[in-house]
């Protein structure tokens, strides 16, 4: 006799009296997914026992069989009932699973810290880099022009060399103060009178000085410091040499590290120019201070003022206008310098040429060396520049 199966979770379920199958029992409301899985299920399994019905060889359970009872029919029509709604579930899920879902599109990074963006910290997008600039304010030298650039400062090396030359030979007697007042006031005279028919040759009004006022203000100053000579003779009596050197040294090398290379002052002192102005009238002081006399103290003071107040506006007025009488000036100074240490001292004349011809040809060489292994770059990351307007009333 065969053996019955048992399934005991559909006997429950066709025990329970809240099955709506069963007479009797009182009605249960159900989700609309569970009524249509249901529906689906008994879709199913009309649609299994149907085929079951055709083929019984594939059941276990002969439809022919003498054995066959009630209750084998009713296990097997339960188990694909089971079968039938696992499947309708299935294919729920499935469809439920392949519906597209809505994704809201990502909100473009923007360069901003102040506002909640959807990115990390350190994100940055693919056009971060497109902004990136190598070597934008980077300046190609041509050799002839760092050349005649560097004019300027051989010509300021080599007046502080003629300037100490001057001390020194006031110093030692082979110049008397008489003659320094002299050649400086001529060379100022014709220095102005140059200045005058440059002026009405390049017809450049704005430059010209008011001559009037000029004389005016060279007399008062040359008797006030011919009226302070004595005074500035004996101020440092008290110092000892070595000292009065190594502060004059010190003096000139401000001088020479502060002192206005530009071209386009032409009317007035202005800072830096101020600093280096200060510091070689301080130098002078201190040197006038070892003078014998009050005529050489007034001489070389007044010569210090115009060589270190007047001429170098004079040199960045030749620069100005022609770059071959800025170095024809520049060759002159040199020559000069060199020669008046030639019977001082023939070492420090030879280190001035070789230090004037290193500035001017050697330096020029190794700034053009040295710019290609420039590597500036710009980009996003830099900070922003308000631009400034200036209105002019």
């Amino acid at each position: 006799m065969p053996t019955r199966i048992g399934v005991p979770f559909l006997s429950r379920r066709r025990d329970n009296p809240s099955d709506p199958t069963v007479p009797g029992a009182s009605p249960t409301r159900l989700s609309p997914l569970s009524h249509g899985l249901d529906e689906a299920a008994e879709g199913s399994s009309s649609s299994v026992l149907k085929k079951s019905s055709a083929s019984p060889a594939r059941t276990g359970f002969s439809r022919f069989s003498p054995h066959r009872s009630a209750g084998d029919a009713d296990v097997a029509s339960g188990l694909y009932l089971a079968t039938s709604r696992a499947a309708a579930i299935a294919t729920a899920a499935t469809v439920s699973s392949t519906r597209p879902t809505v994704v809201q599109p990502q909100r473009p990074w923007r360069k901003l810290l102040y506002i909640k963006q959807e990115y990390p910290d350190d994100y940055v997008d693919d056009t971060f880099l497109m902004e990136l600039q190598k070597n934008a304010n980077v300046r190609m030298y041509d050799y002839s022009t760092v050349v005649i650039q560097t004019t300027v400062i051989t010509q300021h090396l080599s007046s502080i060399m003629i300037f100490i030359s001057v001390f020194i030979n006031l110093y030692r007697g082979s110049l008397t103060g008489k003659t320094l007042v002299w050649c400086s006031s001529i060379s100022t005279v014709l220095g102005f009178v140059f200045w005058d028919i440059l002026n009405m040759y390049l017809r450049t009004p704005e430059q010209r000085i008011v001559r009037l006022n000029l004389i005016k203000g060279a007399m008062l100053f040359a008797l006030l410091l011919f009226g302070l000579s004595p005074i500035l003779r004996t101020l440092t009596e008290d110092t000892s040499r070595d000292t009065i050197w190594a502060m004059t040294v010190i003096f000139f090398g401000v001088n020479l590290a502060f002192h206005d290379y530009s071209t386009g002052n032409l009317t007035n002192i202005r800072f830096p120019g101020s600093v280096s102005l200060n510091a070689a009238v301080l130098a002078s002081v201190l040197l006038a201070s070892q003078l014998n006399n009050n005529l050489s103290v007034f001489a070389f003071l007044s010569f210090a003022l115009k060589w270190f107040a007047l001429f170098p506006i004079f040199r960045r007025y030749l620069k100005r206008i022609s770059d071959a009488a800025s170095m024809a000036t520049t060759m002159v100074l040199a020559l000069m310098a060199t020669a008046l240490f030639m019977y001082i001292n023939k070492a420090v004349a030879l280190l001035h040429i070789f230090s004037s011809l290193f500035i001017t040809f050697v330096c020029p060489l190794w700034l053009i060396w040295v710019q290609r292994y420039k590597n500036e770059i710009h980009g996003p990351w830099d900070e922003a520049r308000p631009i400034v307007h200036r209105y002019f009333h």
